[in-house]
């Protein structure tokens, strides 16, 4: 576990983390389900799309950081 400051709050990064899985599962389904849709809304989907690609990002953050550097973030609030 990393300790995210953020302003004057810090956070678990383990539970950003869970947070931020919960958001992709969401995301996912939504964008299979607007998929099976006989006319789904392009911009809707390219909205949900890019939305999947920013939470997929901050994902892949906070787990590198979780695996390969413990603790650089607790310095850096």
């Amino acid at each position: 576990m990393t300790i995210l400051n953020i302003g004057n709050e810090a956070f678990n990064s383990t539970e950003v983390a869970e947070k931020v899985q919960n958001d992709i599962n969401f995301l996912l389904a939504r964008i299979e389900h607007l998929q099976q849709q006989p006319n789904p809304n392009p911009v809707v989907l390219q909205t949900y799309r890019e939305m999947l690609e920013s939470r997929q990002a901050v994902l892949e953050w906070l787990m590198h950081d979780q695996l390969s550097t413990p603790g650089v973030a607790q310095k850096a609030g």
